[in-house]
């Protein structure tokens, strides 16, 4: 007795020592998750009056610009950036050396006088050195990226920069263009130049001489951002901001803002630093603290359950990092996150109170970390208890589609309501905040995929899937009503009583249909040796001891419990095929032996291998199951006789301690009986009774 006291509170210590672990963990993690700064201690909005005392500043601070200001500015002196350029001057010489000898040689050949000769070189050898001297890039200038919205350019030119006017530059085409207007220009007017003029079009003299210099253009940018100025000005220590009931304007609405920067950038000395930890911790404590107890005196299952208790504090973790990160991007408001979905993964997998608590606890955390943390949580507490009530089971996948298009509207009208106490105006309120709320109801609807992805990781059963389960084209339930017809029968049957019951008492109906429905899938291997399957006047347990005819029947929940795993059944179904026997005897078997032999016999070769049912749903099932089969049996089928029935079984069922572990009440009971017999009126199928044994 000791020992079993010992190991007792061996285990129990463990659980709880798993338990605060958990807690810790979870503090741990939450510490990281929330801001590392001090939290400014003011909720303010512009337009607004100020609702606090008057606000001195306690040391000098800038006033910041916003990130709209400071991108407008950069912009407009970006805009006056001049691109650099350089002109390689030696390029046009040599192109210029290259087409004087070229002009020699064509008028030698030609015996052209040197006078003229050397007229017609000078007036040739100034139209390409004009050009050179103008410069010619490699395409339009409008091609160039550094061009952008630019009409001028500097070209360095011996490391002396010259301002210059885009337009007078050439491209490579423009260059020969303006070179061959020229040409003929010349030949016109002089018809004896026709023929030099022509052979100096067979070769090509003009090449890019223009460059784009990309490090003396960033250098110049550096130079012009660093008189970028971020800030307006600066507020003296013991300066007044702003006095209580005072309407907040836009400029002190930008200096409180400013302040709010400061303060929660610097972590300020080391006694105050430690202090911000401190306070840190406290408010996790409290917030964890009230979880505890919300769970600990309303959910106190849950407690009981690692996995239900993880889970809950994994999924709340993981949506409070998940914000964080968003917020850390500083890319997107936080009113992207499908927040809402924490409550719902949670409802569909626990209970409605607990996620909206949950919910509750979260927006907190998160809206100590977001800007107008106020308004997130009030956003967000009524997003997710309506979201969660709205929706009291995932059945169908359209569900999900109906549960977003609430949240956008709870979402929407939340805010538009929020925004007219605020502004007192519709003028005022920001409706491109409305995108981020579509958005928002559109990424809930990834919630059908990770309650898929929640099913594998924690072994938890939705409803969709005991739905799944529950039809009867299941490759084990379609098997079960091909080969062993009478006991898929009388399997849906069980499931109608089952099902109706715990409709009535509480608890989960698609759960108990499921289990109720595979109860006997283990009859599928030796189908012809049960009462229900076998043809009028044939019986194989005529052949068979009364030992070997226990072991068959009772290895149909063995063989069950294998058949369901090689199926990749959930272990809560597997629960029912385990338990709907409890810890009984086939009765006939071992009545008739001891009746035989007339002495002890071993007793654990005619009893079940148990468990008995722990939950209510495999109470019910079990004792649905019982009535069902007996009232099979039953010669005349009349109410008087449904009610002895079933108050036999009842009986044999507590007095053999089936019931003791499952947390059915007398009342629980009391209803039940009335169920059973008013489903059994309805119940027409005659069990073949055999008078010598009976084999269920």
């Amino acid at each position: 007795m000791n020992l079993e006291k010992k190991n007792w509170f061996d285990s129990q210590s463990w659980h709880t020592i798993y338990l605060t672990s958990l807690f810790v963990i979870t503090a741990v993690g939450l510490y990281f998750a929330l801001p590392q700064e001090g939290r400014f201690r003011y909720e303010f909005q512009k337009g607004r009056p100020w609702m606090h005392p008057t606000l001195i500043a306690p040391y000098d601070f800038a006033i910041m610009k916003s990130n709209e200001t400071i991108t407008t500015e950069r912009d407009s002196l970006l805009r006056s950036l001049t691109p650099y350029f350089i002109l390689h001057d030696s390029i046009g010489k040599q192109q210029i050396v290259a087409l004087s000898s070229k002009i020699d040689e064509i008028t030698l050949s030609e015996n052209t006088e040197i006078l003229y000769s050397r007229i017609v070189k000078n007036r040739v050898l100034s139209i390409f050195e004009k050009i050179y001297k103008a410069g010619i890039l490699d395409q339009g200038a409008g091609n160039y990226p550094p061009f952008a919205g630019k009409s001028e350019l500097f070209i360095v030119k011996n490391n002396v920069a010259e301002k210059v006017s885009s337009g007078q530059l050439y491209s490579l085409k423009t260059a020969y263009s303006e070179a061959d207007t020229k040409l003929d220009i010349l030949k016109a007017s002089d018809p004896d130049l026709k023929q030099i003029i022509e052979k100096l079009r067979q070769e090509n003299y003009l090449t890019v001489n223009l460059t784009y210099d990309p490090d003396k253009t960033e250098t110049e940018k550096q130079k012009i951002l660093e008189n970028l100025s971020t800030t307006y000005g600066v507020v003296q220590e013991g300066e007044r901001i702003v006095s209580q009931g005072d309407l907040i304007s836009p400029d002190t609405y930008r200096i409180i803002d400013s302040l709010k920067l400061t303060y929660e950038k610097s972590r300020g000395n080391f006694t105050k630093y430690y202090l911000i930890i401190i306070g840190k911790v406290v408010f996790i404590c409290m917030l964890l603290l009230t979880l505890f107890l919300f769970i600990y005196n309303i959910r106190r299952k849950l407690l009981k359950s690692k996995r239900d208790i993880t889970f809950t504090l994994v999924m709340m973790l993981l949506m409070i990092f998940f914000c964080r990160i968003i917020v850390l991007s500083n890319n997107f408001p936080v009113y992207i996150v499908p927040f809402t979905a924490l409550a719902l993964i949670i409802r569909t997998f626990l209970d409605a109170r607990l996620a909206i608590f949950v919910n509750t606890i979260a927006a907190i955390f998160v809206g100590f970390m977001v800007p107008n943390g106020y308004e997130f949580i009030l956003l967000s507490i009524p997003a997710g208890s309506i979201a969660v009530i709205s929706q009291s089971n995932l059945q169908r996948r359209d569900q999900l589609i109906l549960t977003s298009l609430i949240i956008f509207f709870v979402y929407s009208v939340t805010y538009i309501g929020i925004s007219l106490i605020q502004e007192a105006s519709l003028a005022g309120i920001d409706w491109a905040v409305m995108k981020w709320f579509v958005i928002n109801a559109a990424l809930t609807l990834i919630t059908y995929l990770v309650v898929f992805l929640i099913e594998k990781s924690f072994g938890f059963v939705s409803d969709v899937t005991l739905i799944e389960l529950s039809y009867s084209n299941q490759k084990l339930l379609r098997k079960l009503a091909e080969e062993a017809p009478g006991t898929f029968q009388h399997s849906l049957q069980v499931a109608n009583l089952a099902e109706e019951a715990i409709l009535k008492l509480g608890g989960n109906p698609l759960l108990v249909r499921a289990g109720a429905l595979y109860h006997d899938i283990g009859k599928l291997i030796n189908p012809q040796y049960f009462t229900e399957n076998q043809e009028i006047g044939i019986n194989p347990h005529d052949q068979l001891t009364f030992e070997d005819s226990a072991k068959i029947i009772m290895e149909h929940v063995i063989r069950g419990v294998e058949l369901a795993r090689k199926h990749k059944i959930p272990e809560q179904i597997i629960d029912f095929i385990k338990t709907h026997h409890g810890a009984t005897k086939t009765g006939y078997y071992y009545i008739e032996l001891k009746n035989k032999k007339m002495q002890d016999i071993d007793e654990s070769r005619f009893t079940y291998p148990g468990p008995v049912p722990t939950t209510r749903e495999t109470a019910v099932v079990m004792l649905a199951d019982s009535i069902e089969a007996a009232s099979r049996s039953l010669i005349k089928k009349d109410n008087e006789n449904f009610k002895k029935l079933i108050e036999k079984i009842f009986q044999q069922k507590i007095e053999s301690g089936q019931l003791s572990y499952s947390p059915l009440t007398f009342k629980d009971i009391t209803i039940m009986k009335e169920i059973f017999l008013e489903k059994l009126h309805n119940i027409y199928h005659v069990r073949i009774t055999y008078h010598q044994k009976e084999s269920s």
